[in-house]
């Protein structure tokens, strides 16, 4: 397993580009992970929306809220996780303080307007990946305009980090060790250190990382964002488990509707002492 850093990545950058990353197969699911009332409540925010946003996370905590890009990743990794996650359990994790702090600080305008932010980009990007539509990724560039893909990595380490145990059903499947690990060596580049438990050997060992060269960075970033989709269709039927209601088991001894009536009268139960 990988683990990403608790805080967000050193000083904040300019606002980031969007990457379109291709989709091929659309994936059929019933359930989702986020209410989506209507195509506007899931519609992408605009550019105007995505400052807006990013502005508004970093006057939440200057220094412990997460940057656009990395909340990008975040909600990548929350849509591919095998089970659902709410906004509300991992607010103080996206705004680097409790809500209640980031509310005061902010006043009931502004702090709801960024929770309204929060959640209609969550929702655009589950509903891209669950309806198989082209998908923009947020990633930000460096002064010569290279994607960097760093903290786009972070964040969706760190929506792994939320509930690792649900992840196990990744670690059988290659394609997904493989995506995971180009995710790990972006992130590592932040700061991010493999969890000990997964292998002693290797945790916490930078020579085990092998560094991203400048020449290959902007094609393992599309390579990553491919991956990603990769992990989100291969964990489809871990996710379709997990939302399956749970099974009402009968307590011992209790009768059936048709069942005979345990009274002893020869009448089903339906008719008898389960007619009331």
């Amino acid at each position: 397993m990988i683990a990403g850093p608790t805080r967000a990545l050193g000083p904040r950058r300019p606002a980031p580009d969007t990457r379109v990353a291709s989709i091929p197969n659309p994936v059929s699911i019933q359930a989702t992970i986020a209410p989506m009332n209507t195509r506007e409540s899931a519609r992408p925010l605009r550019e105007d929306e995505l400052a807006s946003l990013d502005e508004l996370l970093a006057a939440a905590d200057p220094q412990d809220s997460m940057m656009i890009e990395e909340f990008d990743g975040f909600c990548a990794g929350l849509t591919c996780s095998p089970e659902a996650v709410s906004t509300e359990s991992c607010l103080p994790m996206i705004l680097g303080a409790p809500p209640e702090t980031v509310r005061e600080r902010l006043g009931d305008a502004r702090y709801e307007q960024l929770i309204d932010l929060i959640g209609q980009h969550r929702r655009a990007v589950a509903r891209r990946l669950y309806e198989g539509q082209t998908w923009s990724a947020v990633i930000g560039t460096d002064e010569e305009g290279r994607a960097l893909g760093d903290a786009w990595a972070v964040g969706f380490l760190r929506a792994l980090s939320l509930n690792p145990d649900a992840w196990a059903a990744a670690d059988d499947d290659e394609v997904c060790v493989e995506a995971l690990e180009l995710i790990y060596r972006f992130a590592h580049e932040a700061g991010a250190e493999r969890d000990s438990d997964d292998d002693p050997d290797t945790a916490g060992d930078d020579e085990a990382v092998e560094p991203i060269a400048n020449e290959e960075r902007e094609e393992l970033v599309d390579h990553m964002l491919d991956g990603v989709h990769e992990i989100f269709t291969r964990l489809t039927p871990a996710r379709e488990q997990a939302l399956k209601p749970a099974p009402i088991r009968r307590e011992a001894g209790s009768a059936g509707r048709n069942d005979p009536c345990p009274c002893g009268s020869g009448r089903k139960y339906k008719h008898c002492h389960g007619a009331s």
